[in-house]
């Protein structure tokens, strides 16, 4: 089932920096440790270096590498992958979540 977490990687809407930036509602649209990368939700997923590990648990679950271009045909194989890509992309919105929020706290 699609959910909110799903729905944000898919559209791009939601917590990521890039985003905000569009809005306002942060002061970049980059992530300081990716070396101006634009923090979107295609860079979090499949190159950031913060979620290195769980990409690499997802992608030896999965057998091959998740891209931008079979991620989609990947998750519709069965449930297994499916909630194998949901699990990855809810630890990595949890993260960002709280990356956020202490942005503005500060």
């Amino acid at each position: 089932m699609v959910d909110f977490c799903i729905t944000q990687l898919m559209t791009g809407h939601g917590c990521f920096r890039a985003y905000q930036y569009r809005f306002k509602l942060d002061n970049t649209a980059e992530f300081p440790g990716c070396q101006t990368v634009e923090e979107t939700a295609e860079h979090v997923f499949f190159t950031c270096t913060r979620f290195a590990v769980g990409r690499s648990e997802l992608e030896r679950e999965c057998g091959e590498r998740i891209t931008l271009e079979n991620v989609v045909s990947y998750m519709l194989l069965s449930d297994q992958h499916w909630n194998a890509v949901k699990r990855f992309n809810t630890v990595v919105l949890k993260r960002l979540r709280e990356e956020e929020r202490a942005r503005r706290c500060n």
